[in-house]
């Protein structure tokens, strides 16, 4: 087992027992220059954005510094996989009669992961709401960082042109033009 899960899975609420394949699976699909921030094995539900389909299995959560991983073994291996930068927002609620719950957001799906039904389940919650709210602040993908005036002015004007065919309002166009203006 790599170092680093082993350090996330210590740190887990919530015992491994009875998940080392989907461990192992979820761990063979992650590349070497992936650092694991956290894992915990849960009972997750996803919810369909679009048609509100909601399906609950029991698996193991990774998050890294470059993606969310969940993976399920129920007949066959089930993986869902979503780049950090595709996560739209973070919830959290619960307490220690409910169990605590942590919501990611995208643009498709909503995963619900269950964190545990301790009496310290708010500090918890928090906790790791916070390691997924400092990778996406901490995420910066290679070959996207705007550092030269010619790059900045390309993407203003394409910004300006998807504000021009309506796909972007006024407001996203000025405020990801200074965005780009104050990087000069």
């Amino acid at each position: 087992m790599r170092q680093d899960v082993e350090m996330a899975l210590s740190k887990s609420y919530i015992s491994a027992f009875g998940y080392g394949s989907s461990i192992k699976k979820a761990e063979e699909m992650l590349s070497k220059d992936e650092n694991v921030l956290f894992v915990t094995p849960t009972e997750m539900t996803v919810t369909y954005v679009n048609t509100r389909r909601k399906n609950t299995t029991h698996g193991v959560v990774f998050l890294t510094n470059k993606r969310f991983l969940f993976c399920s073994k129920m007949i066959d291996f089930q993986t869902d996989s979503i780049p950090i930068n595709e996560i739209k927002s973070i919830d959290s609620s619960g307490n220690g009669l409910v169990g605590g719950r942590v919501e990611i957001h995208t643009a498709t799906k909503t995963y619900n992961i269950l964190v545990s039904y301790k009496v310290n389940n708010a500090k918890q919650v928090q906790e790791i709401q916070q390691i997924f709210e400092q990778a996406l602040s901490d995420y910066n993908p290679q070959n996207t960082v705007v550092s030269s005036q010619p790059n900045a002015i390309e993407q203003i004007e394409k910004l300006a042109a998807l504000k021009d065919k309506g796909i972007i309002s006024e407001d996203e166009f000025n405020a990801k033009k200074s965005e780009l203006l104050s990087r000069l």
